[in-house]
């Protein structure tokens, strides 16, 4: 397949959901913004959840490049930690105004296509916090500790603090997202209490 072809209906694509939201996108609102058939949209991807998928794809591998930055920067792990929770809470943000979903089915929620985006976010998410919490461990400023299962329960955390924020369309308001973003950093705050060193 075309890669530039493939780009170009990618960024149509963000640019329509980001606007209208995922429900009140078509393919043929697309197709027609970068001057293709729809029948040659189709080509490329079947449908529109899997174009979808595309978009969020490309916009976890923008997250993955911020992500590193921070953590590759000379600063304390606690700062890193802190950073990559308002990170992740904005680029969550992002994704749910690109999907700005009315609603939302069961299908829907189980689909192959979701559940494999979700499954590759948690998987990143956990090494991300893996990798903070090691050079924490490293440097003398965390206590040691099995960091893959302190990732793991760091997490889980953050995605119950979201889920409880999020109302039955999945979406959220700017005060839920003000609160959630406050939660998050106070469970950040409890977290770093547990794993800091004494010295």
């Amino acid at each position: 397949m075309d890669d530039s072809k493939l780009s170009l209906i990618v960024e149509a694509a963000r640019k329509r959901f980001a606007h209208y939201g995922l429900e009140k996108t078509t393919m043929t609102e697309i197709a027609a913004d970068i001057g293709m058939s729809k029948a040659s949209l189709y080509y490329y991807f079947p449908d529109k959840e899997r174009l979808f998928v595309a978009v969020v794809e490309q916009e976890i591998q923008q997250f993955e490049v911020v992500v590193d930055d921070i953590i590759q920067r000379q600063s304390k792990a606690a700062f890193k930690l802190k950073k990559y929770v308002l990170t992740r809470n904005e680029f969550l943000k992002t994704l749910l105004n690109l999907a700005k979903l009315e609603k939302i089915t069961v299908t829907q929620m189980i689909s192959p296509a979701y559940e494999g985006l979700k499954n590759t976010f948690y998987k990143k998410d956990k090494q991300f916090i893996e990798r903070i919490l090691a050079i924490g461990i490293e440097q003398q400023e965390f206590s040691k500790m099995r960091a893959e299962e302190y990732a793991e329960v760091f997490i889980a955390a953050l995605i119950g603090i979201r889920y409880v924020n999020l109302n039955a369309n999945f979406a959220m308001t700017p005060e839920t997202y003000e609160k959630m973003r406050q939660q998050s950093l106070l469970y950040v705050e409890i977290f770093l209490k547990s794993i800091r060193t004494s010295s």
